[in-house]
């Protein structure tokens, strides 16, 4: 064991005789990886060797997307947010998938108030393997959750088949998001936003008050094809709240007060972004 980051992500990579598996970097400071390895205030590069040999980052708490990016700076808790320096390290070039765990160190209702959906190649239990789910783990085929389910298309008439989730798609132009979110009884939704390059797309916004229309109280709460303009280089997130909402009593006292909500790993729009500077 290494009390360097840099060089213990290394020996987890290649453990077993680099033998296929996830690495994942737990929730890490963000800014202290990247930028500022001692936090004091002066940039130094951080840990950031880390990032060639992690495949996938938690990125917890997935509420925090919805943050204003614009506050981000000057929040005195930012460190904790996650969900936007993640976006902003896609935007630099690195395509890491994010991921959320409960991280669970007892058996109780601490468990399972994050979870992640991985596609599946087969729907057969008995046919899934590891392989399969670590190449789409890598790829970013995968949805982070408190609770609700979300699917995103990429629906494009140059596109023989939708994009899908965690998929490079090199088209451009007028496109639709087909974006559907199902819940339990337990569980709502009332909020869907679009976020390019990890900037939230405000004309793309679906509220249950503004746009009551656009929601149902049934199992399949929203199920609507948005518009957008797609550019080159470019990468799309989709995220779901319940605002004001809580988990409720399913999943314990502490944890049952967390907001539903989902986001997506990105779908990526052609080329990538090397050598672009992170914000």
């Amino acid at each position: 064991m290494s009390g360097n980051p840099e060089t213990q992500i290394a020996r987890l990579a290649m453990w077993d005789d680099n033998a296929d598996k996830i690495v994942q970097t737990n929730h890490p400071n963000m800014r202290q990886m990247v930028l500022d390895r001692d936090l004091d205030g002066k940039e130094d590069g951080g840990f950031s060797r880390m990032l060639d040999y992690m495949d996938v980052i938690e990125v917890h708490p997935p509420e925090a997307i919805f943050r204003d990016s614009g506050s981000y700076k000057d929040d005195k808790d930012r460190d904790k947010n996650r969900m936007l320096p993640w976006m902003a390290l896609i935007k630099s070039g690195r395509r890491i998938p994010g991921v959320v765990n409960t991280d669970a160190h007892y058996n109780w209702h601490g468990s399972g108030w994050l979870r992640n959906w991985i596609r599946s190649d087969t729907d057969d239990p008995a046919k899934i393997t590891v392989a399969n789910m670590i190449e789409n783990l890598e790829r970013g085929r995968v949805i982070m959750s408190t609770g609700p389910f979300m699917t995103v298309q990429l629906h494009h008439q140059d596109l023989p088949q939708p994009g899908q989730i965690g998929d490079v798609v090199n088209v451009a132009g007028d496109g639709e998001l087909a974006v559907r979110v199902q819940c339990p009884n337990w569980l709502d939704v009332n909020r869907v936003e679009v976020f390019v390059d990890g900037e939230l797309q405000a004309d793309l916004s679906r509220t249950r008050a503004q746009n009551p229309d656009s929601f149902s109280d049934q199992v399949v709460k929203f199920d609507q094809r948005l518009p957008i303009d797609l550019k080159p280089g470019s990468f799309v997130i989709v995220a779901a709240i319940g605002e004001k909402l809580q988990l409720g009593r399913v999943m314990g006292e502490q944890y049952g007060k967390r907001v539903p909500v989902v986001v997506s790993n990105p779908i990526y729009i052609g080329g990538d972004r090397a050598g672009k500077p992170a914000e």
